[in-house]
């Protein structure tokens, strides 16, 4: 099945976001046809094929959700003792400025 080559998946709607999943989708669906050479459509596995690798799709999500947020918890947790590293440093180098501008 042929995309329509003059197709902008970034000109279908207003959103930017629903146009970055729908250009997804059109290059998901051109690599399927590359390996498998027939459209969803035409695909007729059995049911519980499907429900299986959905399965097995969605557990590789979790994986990599979980993966993203040990990655994003690691950054706040640095990011946190970052902060407090630059508070105690800017309250240490300048204390003898408010000094001076006291006397």
């Amino acid at each position: 099945m042929a995309v329509n080559p003059n197709l902008d998946p970034h000109a279908i709607t207003d959103d930017p976001i629903v146009n970055e999943v729908i250009e997804l989708i059109v290059k998901r669906h051109l690599q399927g046809m590359e390996k498998f050479g027939k459209t969803m459509e035409a695909n007729e596995r059995p049911i519980n094929e499907w429900v299986d690798e959905t399965i097995e799709e969605l557990l590789d999500a979790i994986h990599y959700l979980t993966k993203t947020k040990t990655i994003f918890d690691k950054f706040k947790a640095d990011n946190k003792r970052l902060k407090a590293a630059l508070d105690a440093f800017e309250k240490e180098s300048f204390v003898d400025d408010k000094k001076e501008e006291r006397d």
